[in-house]
């Protein structure tokens, strides 16, 4: 059945108007996307409406592969609208494909499945037996070809009538091939910038973590004043550093999507934050892989760092206070230890209600206990495999 879509002959400006216009429009709909695949499905589905064909197609090729190789990426229409590729070309090594990206011309014909070096992907072979006019147009941008565009239509189509809009075709192929060419540029670039944030905080981050633990150590082993000031100093501007680092890796964050902080820097943020109630800043020590919990699993262990240093400040007299965060295969686990005088309320053996509520929610436990004649530790933690409701 020829598809109901087939163009008339244009006989006038009105038709070549509605080419322009559909061409317009669609540049100024990929100028907005971000992902490629989603670009390529706008060009398919539109081009699909506009030239009535029964069958596009969009194949790029891939610079890690053979010159000439292209991936099917999107396919339209002929009950293929729901597939998203990639079609395995590359393995077949499609001529007629490799020609039209190597040469940069176009093919056309009147029977496409009858030309020389038609080879569809053996998912697409049989509904694409059934075909009769086509084409095959390269994406290019400044003569070097990144792709093909194809368009069928079903056998006993008017290839006289299909080919006057050969022209129209080649207009819209060309401009919508610098369009895509933006959408794979930037989408490059994004990647870059979500990779170097990866290497930054997970590699980067993590040293200097480390580092600022080992220096926190030594200052507490170190008996001259003057030598302890400056290593506190050095501390400090280890912990700007590491705060400036956090800021680029938000900075380089997918725009696309809302970003938020790593949480080491959340839990540093947090210990910071506590610096002029405790006239120092506490120390901060991570065991394990911090970075990559669950969403839900972050904002809980913020809120039990945030929650057990309220609780330190309402000790009397404390001179030394210590974060310690640990990640195992099977638990998340929080310890803040201080030197001062808790009271009545650590004498009753009661903790933040809060904590300890919400750590039997997740299926963990949440305790206080003294540590000497004075002192105490907050113990809090949960299971990985926890609920967040």
């Amino acid at each position: 059945m020829v598809n109901e879509l087939m163009p008339e002959t244009p006989e006038n400006d009105d038709y070549a108007n509605r080419w322009l216009k559909a061409t317009l429009e669609l540049t100024q709909a990929l100028q907005k996307q971000t992902s490629v695949r989603g670009g390529l499905r706008l060009v398919t589905q539109r081009l699909r409406v506009v030239s009535g064909a029964d069958y596009v197609a969009i194949g790029l090729t891939d610079p890690h592969l053979p010159v000439g190789t292209a991936f099917i990426e999107v396919v339209d229409g002929m009950g293929f609208e729901d597939v998203s590729g990639n079609f395995p070309h590359a393995s077949e090594r499609s001529e007629l494909w490799t020609n039209v990206i190597q040469s940069n011309k176009a093919v056309i014909s009147s029977d496409i499945p009858l030309h020389p070096g038609f080879q569809p992907p053996a998912e697409l072979a049989e509904a694409l037996s059934t075909l009769g006019p086509g084409m095959y147009l390269p994406l290019a941008v400044s003569g070097n070809a990144f792709g093909v565009l194809v368009a069928g239509w079903r056998r006993g189509s008017s290839f006289e009538t299909i080919s006057t809009i050969v022209p129209l075709m080649q207009m819209f192929t060309d401009v919508v091939a610098l369009a895509l060419q933006q959408v794979r540029t930037h989408s490059m670039v994004l990647e870059d910038r979500e990779r170097i944030a990866g290497e930054l905080r997970d590699t980067i981050l993590v040293r200097l973590f480390d580092i600022g633990t080992r220096m926190h150590v030594i200052s507490g082993m170190v008996g001259q004043t003057e030598m302890r000031r400056r290593l506190q100093d050095t501390i400090n501007e280890l912990d700007g550093t590491i705060r400036q680092i956090s800021a680029t890796v938000f900075a380089l964050s997918d725009a696309r999507t809302p970003s938020r902080l790593p949480l080491s820097a959340q839990v540093l943020e947090e210990v910071e934050a506590v610096s002029n109630t405790f006239n120092q800043t506490p120390r901060l020590v991570v065991h394990g892989p911090l970075n990559g919990l669950p969403e839900w699993l972050e904002q809980e262990l913020v809120l039990a760092v945030r929650e057990s240093l309220a609780d330190a400040a309402t000790h009397q007299a404390v001179s030394n206070i210590e974060v310690f965060v640990q990640v195992t295969a099977d638990k998340l686990a929080l310890t803040v230890s201080d030197d001062g005088q808790a009271g009545k309320r650590l004498a009753s053996g009661s903790v933040p209600v809060r904590l300890r509520k919400r750590a039997r929610q997740l299926g963990g436990t949440c305790t206080v206990r003294a540590d000497g004649p004075t002192g105490n530790i907050l113990s809090w933690q949960v299971p990985l495999h926890g609920m967040s409701d």
